[in-house]
C-alpha cells in the first residue's frame, strides 16, 4: 500500500506527528487500529485523513512503501 500525502502535523492535543491519506482498504485500517494506540492516531473525517504519533513511524514504514519517501525525503527536494 502506498501512501497518497504524508505531511509533518499535529494532533488535536498538538503531540507531534504525520497527517496521511491514502486509498480507502480495510486491511489497512484494520492494521492501523490494531497496532496504533487510539491514543496515538486519529481519524479527521471532514479531511478524510490520519494523524498518527510519531512515536509509531516504524509501523507507518512496515504499512506504507512510499512512508520515507514523503516523510523524509520530500523536504530535501523542495
Amino acid at each position: 500500500m502506498n501512501l497518497t500525502t504524508c505531511i509533518k502535523g499535529g494532533s488535536r492535543e498538538n503531540k507531534t506527528g504525520y497527517i496521511i491519506t491514502f486509498d480507502y482498504d480495510e486491511d489497512t485500517i484494520e492494521f492501523l487500529k490494531a497496532n496504533i494506540p487510539h491514543t496515538h492516531r486519529e481519524w479527521r473525517p471532514d479531511k478524510k485523513e490520519w494523524w498518527v504519533s510519531q512515536d509509531y513511524e516504524s509501523e507507518l514504514e512496515k504499512l506504507f512503501r512510499n512512508f520515507n519517501a514523503l516523510a523524509h525525503w520530500q523536504k530535501t527536494l523542495f
